[in-house]
């Protein structure tokens, strides 16, 4: 064994090999391949709807329709306040004042007038669905006020020539003009488009 002599190459010593994109590939002059570079297919980055981007598109969209229409968005929202409000009513009294209503414009839409009863006759129909906590105050053979009192409150509804004007709250009574039934608001008929 010499211990001067060069070390006997290893078995282990890993072969150098060429790639076979650098075989290739020519270099310019800053030593760096000409060759494109080959791009990473990185994945598509995904589109995230937020639910409070699409809520204030929602509300931007709402209000720009309200101010085109009369009365602007404070009219909008007071409508659906009073819809509300008649709806919640009509939910609280239970069905028998709607019933009472349509019994009425049904004898309206027969005899072309309202009849003039007294609370026993209604009582007495069993059509009519008149109950004990209800009130009837006939008006005139165009209009007839029924009140119903219940746990939210009383209620007064007025029938005009055929249609339910809905529900104010509190006992009101006949009004004194009928074209301007105060204090239910008389819905104008919509006016045929323009030729």
């Amino acid at each position: 064994m010499r211990l001067d002599a060069p070390p006997s190459s290893s078995r282990h010593t890993p072969l150098q090999r060429e790639r076979w994109d650098e075989r290739a590939e020519p270099l310019g002059p800053t030593g760096r391949s000409q060759s494109p570079r080959r791009r990473k297919h990185r994945p598509k980055r995904r589109t995230e709807i937020r639910p409070v981007a699409v809520l204030a598109l929602l509300v931007a969209g709402w209000l720009a329709w309200a101010y085109t229409t009369p009365g602007g968005p404070s009219a909008r929202i007071q409508g659906w306040i009073d819809h509300t409000r008649t709806d919640v009513a009509d939910v609280s009294l239970g069905p028998g004042l709607h019933r009472t209503a349509n019994y009425f414009n049904g004898l309206y839409a027969t005899h072309g007038s309202y009849p003039q009863l007294s609370e026993s006759q209604l009582e007495a129909d069993p059509n009519a669905a008149f109950g004990i906590n209800m009130g009837y105050q006939w008006c005139s053979p165009a209009a007839v006020v029924l009140t119903s009192s219940a746990v939210g409150g009383t209620v007064s509804r007025l029938l005009l020539s055929g249609k339910d004007l809905g529900n104010v709250s509190g006992v009101y009574g006949c009004p004194a003009n009928l074209n301007k039934p105060l204090p239910w608001k008389v819905r104008k008929p919509a006016k045929p488009p323009a030729l």
